[in-house]
């Protein structure tokens, strides 16, 4: 008898962590019940906009802004916002580029901000929302899209440089907070967030994730894309308190990334908030990178 209760006693268990690594698996594929509401618009800053209103090859309604340049431009940088987060977020640390002469398209992905639910995957599914923006941009403003660049903020960051290495039209991008590994950045992401550790709980979500996606999003981790810049300017921005996206993690993208290159380690930043902590020199060489690029 005494057999019996263990066996049955491991196999509750077996079954329980079964069912909460597969429910965790849902905090990456669905956010619809925790998304933040946008609360940062343009015209709290006095900014001319458009709203601009699209799909993406799902058939999945994506929102943004496009902010025209101070003067006319035919330089335009779309924004892409980290997981958890919407396109205000970004908007209040970057619209000065405004008056730097560029035309600024801010969007949300899917799940997130003013855009329609979807399934979510911290990269992989992204893309194709990136790939609507572009495509949008290219269409509806040809001659304020002939010279286009990225930003990418954490997850973000990740969907900015599989945009950078495989879009021709992207000539240069900008990437914050940007993580090394799919895999990795979830695990840290429940050690920080739920103490949980990776075996059993975090492998068991990740493959849950990886069967209800149909593949695995590790491949489109930036640690695989990177080296196909060819040639393209990358600023790889990483704070030097950050536990999420690390900075060593920063340092073995700069490694693999070809030139010209730039790399910032900002002192005392933690994840995304290297513009609240740097002010005015984050300003300068942000504006400096696309400048001398764009």
């Amino acid at each position: 008898m005494t057999i019996l209760l263990i066996v049955l006693f491991i196999l509750l268990a077996a079954l329980l962590c079964l069912n909460t690594a597969y429910r965790a698996s849902d905090t990456i594929l669905h956010r619809k019940n925790n998304r933040k509401p946008v609360a940062i618009f343009p015209d709290q800053f006095k900014l001319p906009f458009e709203n601009v209103i699209f799909k993406n090859k799902a058939g999945i309604t994506l929102k943004g802004w496009f902010v025209p340049a101070t003067q006319g431009s035919n330089k335009t940088i779309i924004f892409m916002h980290g997981w958890g987060m919407n396109k205000g977020n970004i908007l209040a640390n970057t619209y000065f580029l405004r008056d730097a002469g560029y035309n600024l398209f801010y969007f949300d992905f899917r799940g997130s901000g003013e855009s329609g639910d979807g399934v979510t995957s911290i990269g992989y599914l992204e893309i194709q929302d990136a790939d609507a923006a572009i495509e949008t941009i290219l269409q509806t403003r040809p001659a304020q899209a002939e010279v286009l660049g990225v930003y990418g903020l954490s997850m973000g960051a990740a969907v900015a440089v599989y945009e950078a290495a495989h879009n021709p039209n992207v000539k240069a991008i900008a990437a914050e907070g940007c993580y090394y590994s799919y895999e990795k950045v979830v695990t840290r992401w429940a050690k920080m967030h739920k103490r949980v550790p990776y075996f059993p709980m975090v492998a068991l979500t990740l493959y849950f994730a990886r069967k209800r996606l149909g593949l695995n999003p590790e491949k489109f981790s930036p640690k695989h894309n990177i080296r196909q810049l060819q040639g393209k300017p990358i600023f790889i921005l990483s704070g030097s308190d950050d536990q999420l996206a690390p900075r060593h993690d920063a340092r073995k993208l700069y490694a693999k990334a070809s030139n010209p290159k730039q790399l910032w380690i900002v002192a005392n930043a933690a994840h995304t908030d290297s513009a609240e902590v740097a002010g005015q020199q984050y300003k300068n060489r942000l504006e400096g990178f696309f400048t001398k690029y764009l």
